[in-house]
């Protein structure tokens, strides 16, 4: 990728999107870098638009003023905010209502302008939203709206077939009359009508939306799994089909006590589940993953030029958080650049991992010295970084965390570093070593770290620097390169030139 079209991915630029939906009306408004945009602010207000909708098909009128009064919130929101550039986009409640005109009117009233999105096109936004946090994603996407689930195919990235069909939660409340074994047949009969849901190898389905994330968090709990961020958390296909039933056979308060699961979608959530079991048997599905990407990230993804698509979103919000915690522009590509002999055997997606490693190397800079290690550990695992596997979250942070420790983990941290097999745990230790010695060479100096080399000669670990920087290797760096070098199972020897 050439250097213009990397900066431009890299492009800090504020926008927002706001998405009006069947069940919640949201506010996400992002910083960041094109290819990678942050949410910073995240608003949404459970309307129901699709609740209750009149025999003719209008709208509930309490939905519609609760609708109306939110955007009004969001549209001085953006004021304050600059008014950055924002995209309103309405669903399946709004297009199917028989007075979705007219409440389109009223939204641009408020200078809001909304456009209103087909089913094919709203599956087509959440193949994108996927596709932008998960590059070269292969499988079947299911946007579980409230009004609608949007089915799409996406091939290494690519959308294909798609469909949306209209058993939202909301909707299958109302035309099954709240019954759930109606509703299964409702289920089971809409997905028959899909010609394509079983052809070509698509054996995961990626999870889109709030109920589903509910479901997922749910599930999450059962498990007790130790890093409770949804995006990317995966089960497999028995799981989640246990995790459908049960909340399927729930009382609503048992439902209302359940942590993470907001009362307002406590009476949709049983049938949302069931288009989640439903569509898990008819398509085959063998794992169902949890994509934070969606309509929402979709809108955005489907306007930028496809040189800045195909930059890494891990590479991008790396960057940005690095340039945003770390005291000096640049180190972070230093340190890439010294260590790169050591690991030249890496498979390209080991390669992304430490690249992105050694680019937030230094985002403890800032805290106090005894809790950097730590800060950094758990940044690593909860930033909204994309395109990155719980256990790839893990390595990253176990590496930050060695880089400013040395070989070991943070009390507590057991369930997340269990994520990681032993020669992953062994590589990220290695990583946080050469980084542990990078860092003390010249600290926060990038201009004399790319002066220096580290590489491996046979048995021996070899750091070369020129003869004015030797001042500058005194006992710290050298204990450090001698642990390095016992990780690695070399000899450490040091060569200055001149």
């Amino acid at each position: 990728m050439n250097a213009a079209a990397s900066s431009y991915a890299l492009e800090r630029t504020k926008q927002a999107v706001i998405d009006i939906g069947s069940n919640s009306v949201r506010l996400v408004i992002y910083d960041g870098p094109r290819r990678a945009p942050f949410p910073i602010c995240n608003e949404k207000a459970l309307c129901g638009l699709g609740r209750d909708m009149s025999a003719d098909g209008r709208l509930n009128p309490r939905a519609v003023d609760s609708a109306l009064a939110t955007l009004a919130r969001f549209k001085c929101l953006l004021k304050e905010h600059g008014d950055p550039q924002t995209e309103a986009v309405a669903t399946a409640a709004v297009r199917e209502a028989s007075d979705g005109p007219k409440f389109i009117k009223r939204v641009r009233a408020l200078g809001l302008d909304v456009a209103v999105v087909g089913g094919r096109e709203e599956a087509s936004l959440a193949a994108f939203g996927v596709a932008s946090y998960e590059p070269n994603a292969t499988g079947l996407v299911g946007d579980m709206g409230g009004g609608s689930l949007e089915l799409v195919t996406l091939d290494r990235g690519k959308a294909g077939e798609a469909v949306s069909l209209s058993i939202g939660p909301l909707r299958l409340m109302q035309t099954a009359k709240a019954d759930l074994k109606a509703a299964a047949k409702e289920i089971d009969k809409s997905l028959a009508g899909v010609s394509w849901i079983k052809s070509g190898k698509r054996d995961t389905l990626f999870a889109v939306g709030g109920a589903w994330r509910s479901i997922a968090r749910f599930q999450m709990q059962l498990r007790r799994h130790p890093l409770p961020v949804l995006h990317h958390y995966e089960m497999s296909a028995r799981q989640a089909i246990e995790a459908c039933d049960l909340i399927a056979r729930q009382s609503r308060s048992s439902l209302e006590g359940t942590p993470g699961i907001s009362t307002k979608r406590v009476d949709t959530l049983p049938f949302a589940a069931l288009v989640m079991r439903g569509l898990i048997e008819a398509a085959a599905i063998a794992k169902v993953s949890i994509s934070a990407g969606g309509l929402r990230e979709g809108v955005l993804f489907r306007s930028l030029p496809p040189e800045t698509r195909a930059f890494d979103p891990l590479i991008a919000g790396a960057t940005f958080l690095a340039e945003r915690m770390s005291p000096v522009e640049g180190t972070g590509a230093a340190y890439v650049d010294l260590i790169d002999g050591l690991f030249a055997d890496e498979k390209p997606e080991q390669r992304r991992i430490r690249i992105a490693t050694c680019l937030l190397a230094d985002i403890g800079a800032f805290f106090h010295p005894d809790l950097r290690a730590e800060h950094a550990f758990d940044t690593a695992l909860r930033a909204p970084f994309y395109a990155v596997t719980h256990a790839e979250r893990a390595a990253i942070a176990l590496s930050l965390y060695c880089r400013h420790e040395g070989v070991g983990a943070p009390e507590g941290a057991e369930g997340v570093i269990a994520l990681l097999t032993e020669t992953e745990r062994k590589r990220a230790a290695e990583i946080g070593l050469a980084l542990r010695f990078s860092a003390s060479v010249a600290p926060k100096a990038p201009n004399a770290i790319r002066r220096c080399a580290l590489t491996k000669d046979r048995n021996r670990l070899v750091f070369s620097a020129p003869g004015d920087l030797r001042p500058l290797i005194d006992e710290s760096p050298r204990k450090r390169l001698d642990a390095l070098a016992g990780a690695l199972g070399l000899t450490p020897v040091i060569e200055f030139d001149g």
